[in-house]
């Protein structure tokens, strides 16, 4: 039942925040809109830790000393995108620009100051746009943030990495943070059950500027999975963990353009 209270609890504190959100959207700077995300994830994160009952480790902290430019994470759930704002409020993410023209959250979302993409409609080469974005959100001395894989990711399983992420990383000459977490453990990708499991997102050691793209990526993917299937070895339950297929181990490792 527990996770039945806090899905209550988590989608009316939502429903209330976008509620607030969307008036003050209409009168105020990107700083109150950034002040109300940075709120709904400290709250989500409350939520999780004392609601549902999932304590939550944040780990590598001492690799975020100095404010990261690029940070490459890996994506499990909405809880990546709550716990990472809880830390950094101010980051910029790769984001649809559709959601731009969504009624209501359209004006909450431009003010966060996300670098956009088209998803729908007809494919074209982003990489400019996207790169212009990047060099904007690193001007302003926020924390860029990519999911390299695109796309949600349960426990184990993996996607191919997409490029794109070497392209900011050389283009500003930046170190790149890589990061590593269990949160799907406690809340599966769009799932409405969730669990009490311990969960951890750990920043990595960062890769320094300079590399050449196959270099990079395959190390920017070593690290990321391999500290990924040790925290998820660490704390799945015994029951889950033997369900588990790691498949980047399976596959051998390796980044593949």
């Amino acid at each position: 039942m527990r996770h039945v209270v806090f899905n209550l609890c988590f989608y009316s504190f939502t429903l209330l925040m976008a509620a607030m959100s969307v008036p003050v959207s209409l009168i105020a700077g990107n700083g109150m809109i950034r002040g109300m995300f940075s709120l709904w994830s400290r709250g989500t994160v409350w939520l999780v830790r004392h609601v549902l009952g999932a304590r939550i480790d944040l780990r590598g902290t001492e690799h975020i000393a100095e404010r990261p430019a690029l940070l490459v994470s890996k994506h499990q759930s909405e809880l990546d995108v709550a716990l990472m704002g809880a830390v950094f409020p101010d980051y910029g993410a790769i984001a649809m620009r559709e959601l731009d023209d969504y009624p209501l959250v359209g004006g909450i979302v431009r003010k966060l100051g996300h670098i956009k993409v088209t998803v729908d409609g007809e494919r074209k080469n982003q990489l400019p746009e996207v790169l212009e974005g990047a060099a904007r959100v690193h001007a302003e001395g926020r924390p860029i943030l990519i999911y390299p894989e695109g796309i949600l990711m349960r426990p184990g399983k993996k996607s191919r990495y997409r490029g794109g992420v070497w392209h900011i990383y050389n283009a500003l000459n930046v170190p790149a943070t890589p990061v590593a977490l269990s949160l799907g453990l406690a809340w599966p990708r769009r799932d409405w059950k969730k669990f009490p499991t311990p969960v951890a997102m750990e920043f990595l050691e960062p890769i320094p500027p300079g590399l050449p793209k196959k270099a990079f990526m395959a190390l920017l993917e070593e690290r990321i999975e391999t500290a990924t299937n040790a925290l998820i070895r660490e704390q799945a339950p015994p029951e889950k963990l033997a369900e588990m297929v790691f498949e980047y181990e399976k596959r051998g490792g390796g980044w593949q353009a």
